[in-house]
């Protein structure tokens, strides 16, 4: 607005000096210059304002460029500082430098002697312990699998058996486990039980056959497969099997028991008189012992000692009541 306030004055001071000039112009020239001069300050003055009015807009855009730009170069030195600035360090630099030079130097110091402790305290192991770092790193991992033999399979298939309930599935397991190994004795036992629990005499029978060609002396064999002879009233087979083994040496009662009953169905009383007189030794308070030893002499014909025999068995308890009646009966016939 000053630029403009200026142009005005100018214009109005030229109008005073023109002022006699015009006085000498004739009347046309200055009416016609009059209009001329009134048709074209408006022109002017408007022009001068829009150069005026531009040029403010162009100064004030500007001022805020330059504002902007200083506010972002502000900005970006004050990252620059924030970055590049160093920590704070004692207002003498060479001080410092020799303060950090020797902190430097001490912690150097104390990681080489904590290295070399460490060094000294891994010689001062002990050789065991050495000798067993390297036989660990030494070791190559084995990744190949082992494989299981027969016997292995055969006793995990046993095992297996063992631990199951069902009949079904525990004689599976004996089967594959004597497949694989044979010569299992405790299979072959265990598969003969199972057999008779389920009532197969013909499939036990059959497995005792072979396991007695396997091991003609084991005397749990024996003595299974001669029950069954002396069940089927087949005493000499059971005399057969039951002779495996010198009867001379033997003390268990359960071979001696068949023994004695096998030479009794034979008819061979005095060597079941012998064999009774044995088992008595061994065990005088089974009745079974003393009733056989009663027929064995009533046989013998000894009816006094069958007699004795007979009251024995009947002091001894407990009793199946066919037995009794048995006993009872005899006893009054000898009395």
């Amino acid at each position: 607005m000053s630029l403009l306030n200026q142009v005005l004055q100018d214009l109005e001071k030229r109008n005073t000096e023109n002022a006699p000039e015009q006085l000498k112009l004739s009347n046309v020239k200055a009416i016609i210059s009059n209009q001329r001069r009134s048709y074209y300050l408006p022109f002017v003055i408007l022009c001068i304002i829009a150069i005026i009015i531009f040029s403010a807009q162009k100064t004030t855009g500007t001022v805020e460029q330059q504002n902007i730009s200083k506010q972002s170069v502000a900005i970006q030195t004050s990252t620059n500082t924030i970055k590049t600035t160093p920590p704070k360090q004692p207002s003498v630099p060479e001080t410092a430098h020799s303060v950090h030079k020797a902190q430097a130097k001490k912690t150097s110091q104390s990681d080489k002697q904590q290295i070399k402790s460490e060094h000294i305290a891994r010689q001062e192991l002990p050789t065991e312990i050495k000798t067993r770092q390297k036989t660990i790193r030494k070791k190559p991992k084995d990744k190949t699998v082992k494989k299981l033999s027969d016997k292995q399979k055969a006793e995990h298939y046993f095992s297996l058996a063992k631990k199951q309930q069902s009949t079904g599935d525990k004689q599976k397991n004996l089967e594959l486990a004597i497949q694989l190994n044979p010569q299992h004795v405790n299979a072959r036992l265990q598969l003969t039980n199972t057999l008779l629990q389920q009532g197969l005499t013909l499939q036990s029978a059959e497995l005792l056959d072979q396991s007695l060609e396997l091991f003609p002396q084991n005397l749990q064999f024996i003595t299974l497969r001669s029950q069954l002879f002396l069940q089927k009233k087949q005493a000499q087979d059971a005399l057969n099997i039951l002779h495996h083994i010198d009867e001379n040496h033997v003390q268990n009662e359960t071979y001696l028991s068949l023994l004695a009953a096998a030479y009794q169905q034979n008819n061979d009383n005095l060597n079941s008189l012998k064999t009774y007189q044995k088992l008595l030794n061994i065990n005088s308070q089974r009745p079974e012992y003393w009733l056989g030893l009663a027929i064995a002499l009533e046989k013998q014909e000894h009816p006094q000692q069958a007699l004795n025999a007979y009251q024995q068995a009947l002091d001894k308890k407990p009793l199946k009541p066919v037995i009794l009646s048995y006993i009872k009966q005899r006893i009054s016939i000898l009395k």
